[in-house]
């Protein structure tokens, strides 16, 4: 009889944070010769490292899941995974043929199939019997299964801290779906999944790049077969759809990775490539540009998606095969279109030499960020030619697709930066190299920090009346020594307009800051700049606001996440109106990035 949820629950937890506290704690107490550097030093420091790694995880998943001595399997389970344990070893030690290893792993499958880990019966589709497989093709089954997964686990150890994570994902979702179903899954599969998630996940940091302790194959080999046959014993019976979906969902990541080292098109190779080039999916990404720790975050927030589709699928047991086959390729398309953005996003491919622009929507973008930026603007003012900088978000970008004297200033701007995350991802996603954020407010205060450092006056035009003045006296008190050659608002009548250039090109103030927004700042600045004749003018928006305290910026974890927006828009909502561009925006990037794939296959 299955016990209740109340009773079992509490147990579970204090399985999967036993198995998580236990790397912590027996690292700790670990001799010196676990440090760091003694990984990568040479001689048997290196091999103890190495093996203490993998005994680690194997003790953290050992001492909890070994409390469930009623359950024969569950020793099967703990003899086995010690015996691929005991095999990675030895490949740690003496690196055994690719030939051995594969049989080796074929026949500890087959053991472990003999000893009781094993899918004997099937629901049969659109019918409430079940199919009782003959022992041939449970056996093959059961073993193939074990030894593809076993194998993909092992393939991702090339990243450090991807199998691992992987692995923890995977158990920690079959854990929920072990619990919404536990009627359906072999008993004491809870306590597994539990005990696995946790000393996978507790381990990660020590795995995760650049790793502090990198773990040993024997610690890959021991992850991959117990994920691979918790999933074997975790396997919903009772449900066709979820028996073939749920093991492909969950460890669609670690197979899809690993398939690249087999199907792989290259110059003069076959679609079918199994040469010594042959590659990983990680592998092309981290070539591509995609930074180690982005590349595991990725595959693990990918895994993770799948593990909540599973779950969903769970859930939606006793709806019809067909919705739940529609409901689910709709969230895998979704989800696939999500992880290229992010993956695009998290990228950075080398940018072409000596290109200093590129186009973004006919739109010029300077590959440069902040110190680049200030360089550029200390020198327009050596210079003393008028010069004119843009801010260029993603609003204004689509406002030039309607407006031409718009477009047409932003195309010949002295410098342009990409004021905006949109922007910023706009440009990933199309493989720009574009990748910092240059923020008009950003950039405004520290073109003042440089003028303060360099003797260089800046004139204030804009905002509402008194803001100008609060704004310059921050900017003052921030960066001793300022000049502010003058300052204005921008309530003036167009009557006053004539008087208002005429005293800021009386002034000869070396930097001129226009906040009257887009378009209409960019259009001011050309239309004046010749009569000015101000080294540099910049249109800044609503920075004055922000400055001066009059709106609080937002804080930094959503300024780095790229949320200031969003916060914007909720401290101001007649901002509202301008989060009409950024869905737009996305479908013009998503449009132009579908074109580009298209053109490149004719």
């Amino acid at each position: 009889m299955t016990p209740p949820l109340w009773l079992t629950l509490p147990l579970l937890v204090a399985a999967f944070l036993l198995a998580a506290a236990l790397p912590q704690l027996l690292l700790r107490l670990a001799p010196r010769t676990l440090a760091a550097d003694a990984v990568f030093r040479e001689g048997s420091p290196r091999r103890w490292a190495r093996f203490a790694s993998s005994a680690v995880l194997l003790a953290a998943f050992w001492l909890p899941a070994a409390g469930l001595r009623e359950e024969p399997r569950i020793w099967s389970f703990l003899l086995v995974s010690l015996a691929f344990f005991g095999l990675g070893l030895v490949d740690d030690e003496r690196t055994l043929p690719r030939w051995f290893k594969v049989l080796a792993v074929i026949a500890l499958s087959l053991l472990a199939f003999r000893l009781g880990i094993r899918v004997d019966a099937l629901k049969v589709p659109f019918s409430p019997s079940v199919l009782t497989l003959d022992a041939t093709w449970a056996a093959a089954l059961t073993t193939l299964w074990l030894a593809v997964v076993t194998g993909a686990i092992l393939l991702s150890r090339r990243l450090q801290g991807l199998g691992v994570g992987l692995v923890g994902v995977v158990a920690l979702v079959f854990l929920v779906v072990s619990l919404l179903q536990r009627q359906a899954v072999a008993p004491g599969t809870p306590f597994l999944a539990a005990a696995l998630a946790g000393a996978a996940l507790g381990y990660l940091r020590y795995d995760f790049p650049p790793a502090r302790l990198p773990l040993g194959s024997a610690g890959y080999y021991f992850l991959g077969f117990a994920v691979a046959a918790i999933s074997v014993m975790g396997t919903l019976k009772n449900a066709t759809f979820l028996t073939v979906a749920m093991p492909l969902l969950l460890f669609g990541v670690p197979l899809l990775n690993s398939t690249y080292a087999v199907i792989l098109r290259g110059p003069g190779r076959d679609a079918l490539s199994i040469g010594p080039r042959r590659e990983l999916l990680h592998e092309i990404l981290l070539r591509e540009g995609l930074g180690p720790r982005r590349c595991v975050v990725l595959f693990c927030g990918l895994t993770a998606y799948l593990g909540l589709l599973a779950i969903l699928m769970v859930l939606m047991i006793t709806v019809s095969f067909l919705a739940k086959g529609v409901v689910l390729g709709a969230l895998l398309l979704a989800g696939g279109v999500l992880f290229y953005i992010a993956l695009r996003i998290a990228s950075r491919p080398p940018a072409e030499e000596g290109v200093d622009r590129v186009e973004l929507f006919d739109i010029p973008l300077d590959r440069t960020d902040m110190p680049g930026a200030l360089e550029r603007i200390r020198r327009f003012v050596e210079e003393r030619s008028p010069r004119m900088v843009v801010t260029s978000d993603s609003s204004a970008i689509v406002r030039s697709r309607s407006d031409e004297e718009l477009r047409r200033i932003m195309q010949s701007a002295d410098l342009v930066t990409a004021d905006g995350t949109g922007v910023v991802w706009a440009a990933r996603v199309l493989g720009l190299p574009i990748w910092e954020r240059v923020s008009g407010v950003d950039l405004m205060q520290r073109i003042s920090e440089l003028a303060a450092a360099h003797g260089y006056s800046i004139f204030l035009l804009g905002a509402q009346p008194g803001v100008a003045e609060a704004a310059a006296a921050k900017l003052a008190e921030r960066y001793p020594g300022l000049r502010v050659a003058g300052l204005q608002h921008g309530y003036y009548t167009p009557e006053e307009e004539p008087e208002v250039v005429a005293r800021i090109a009386s002034l000869r103030p070396d930097i001129l800051f226009v906040a009257f927004g887009i378009p209409k700042q960019e259009k001011w600045i050309r239309r004046y700049m010749e009569q000015l004749q101000v080294p540099v003018a910049i249109g800044v928006g609503g920075s004055f606001d922000v400055i001066s305290g009059r709106i609080r910026r937002a804080p930094r974890w959503m300024q780095v996440a790229g949320l200031e927006w969003l916060y914007r828009t909720v401290k101001e909502p007649k901002r509202i109106p301008r989060l009409a561009a950024l869905p737009r925006f996305v479908l013009m990037a998503l449009a132009e990035r579908w074109r580009r794939i298209r053109g490149k296959s004719l």
